[in-house]
């Protein structure tokens, strides 16, 4: 979906602290996994932090369209494909949110980043967090999007169950009516056309895959093997949907913080891309990360 002019000039005007002068197009490399899956990914901008930028379950790098031009001018800017996802490869002979995390530190490590901010979204908040305990002292922070609401809730196996049976059956209407409901009503529907269609696009076998982990990890075991702040920008919850963001349980697991946006949608830093961007910015100056920033 093109951007209007006003969302571009508001989007400028969100990011006025970063320098001022034109990114680079972006290098775009492959490094093959420990289990030689190649996973693809793009580097632009430069700067003494890298942010890198782990997309959702079901989507792939394009998804950070919004953000990765709005901050290589003050940042080294970093997306990937996670293995099954996007451009990167799909012969993974076991499925697990810790291997996409190895996905991640691969990147990292072929490109020798020494001081990492991990963004992830939805299902890349996790795996963002699983690539913090591996990357030790190269990992600054973990921002995420509209994820780790409760780290301590646990998700019924009945409800994965059934969720993996609508999928079975129908694949592209299971996707298309679950990323309905993740819109506020009124949204955009030509974002949520587009949504859908990628998702839907996504192998199944490795989505469903994924599901059927995703039960097996310990969110307060890796929020605390990961040892750096983290820090959420979701959506506040609009009953009957959206979950609530439990800061105080969550900061019993460790360095915790969230920041909501109001009358959104899941996929917030698409649907209103300037907002969102101020708001990343005000988190990393707060973590002393601003910008050009040197290590403390």
């Amino acid at each position: 979906m093109r951007a209007r002019p006003l969302v571009l000039l508001l989007c400028l005007a969100a990011c006025q602290a970063v320098p001022d002068r034109i990114p680079p197009a972006p290098t775009v490399d492959t490094v093959v996994a420990a289990d030689g899956v190649p996973i693809v990914y793009d580097v632009r901008g430069s700067g003494d932090v890298t942010l890198v930028f782990v997309h959702c379950w079901a989507c792939n790098r394009g998804y950070w369209r919004e953000q990765l031009d709005a901050f290589a001018p003050g940042y080294q800017v970093v997306s990937l494909d996670l293995a099954g996802h996007g451009a990167s490869g799909k012969a993974r002979s076991s499925w697990s949110l810790d291997g996409l995390a190895g996905d991640v530190a691969a990147v990292v490590d072929d490109l020798g980043l020494e001081r990492v901010v991990l963004v992830g979204h939805s299902m890349g908040g996790p795996v963002a967090l699983l690539a913090a305990a591996r990357l030790g002292e190269r990992a600054e922070a973990v921002v995420c999007a509209d994820a780790l609401h409760d780290v301590s809730s646990e998700m019924d196996t009945a409800v994965v169950d059934q969720m993996l049976r609508l999928f079975e059956a129908d694949y592209a209407g299971a996707m298309t009516s679950m990323v309905g409901m993740m819109f506020p009503p009124g949204g955009d529907t030509a974002l949520a056309g587009w949504v859908a269609r990628n998702a839907a696009v996504t192998d199944s076998a490795v989505a469903l895959a994924l599901i059927r982990d995703y039960p097996n990890l310990d969110l307060p075991a890796a929020m605390a093997a990961a040892g750096v702040p983290v820090r959420c920008i979701n959506a506040a919850p609009r009953p009957p949907w959206g979950p609530v963001t439990a800061v105080e349980a969550n900061r019993t697991h460790g360095d915790f913080d969230a920041v909501l946006m109001d009358s959104v949608g899941h996929f917030l830093m698409l649907e209103r891309p300037a907002e969102f961007n101020a708001k990343l910015l005000d988190v990393l100056a707060a973590l002393r990360l601003p910008p050009g920033a040197d290590r403390p």
